[in-house]
């Protein structure tokens, strides 16, 4: 096992990672004023999602691992980041 080959070079999740990432903040910099709240709050849920999936599957091992539990934690997220988003979309409708 080469530990100092792995601390040189970022794995391929951390850079998918800072890739989400940098698709928000593009994603702010285009999707401003009151009408586009709620296309910028869709764009973070997707990406935030996606995050949790790599960091689940990738980063806690689960994707080798026939455990429910990275399903279960992926859902959960979706679930959160779905009742964010159904708030954001309805503050954009009553305003």
């Amino acid at each position: 096992m080469s530990i100092g080959s792995t601390l040189t070079r970022p794995s391929r999740a951390f850079i998918q990672l800072l890739l989400l990432t940098a698709c928000v903040a593009g994603a702010s910099a285009y999707l401003r004023g009151p009408t586009l709240k709620v296309a910028f709050a869709t764009v973070v849920a997707i990406v935030s999602v996606s995050k949790v999936r790599l960091v689940v599957l990738d980063f806690l091992g689960k994707r080798q691992d026939g455990s429910p539990i990275g399903p279960a934690l992926i859902a959960w997220a979706a679930a959160v980041l779905a009742i964010a988003l159904m708030k954001a979309a309805l503050l954009a409708m009553a305003s």
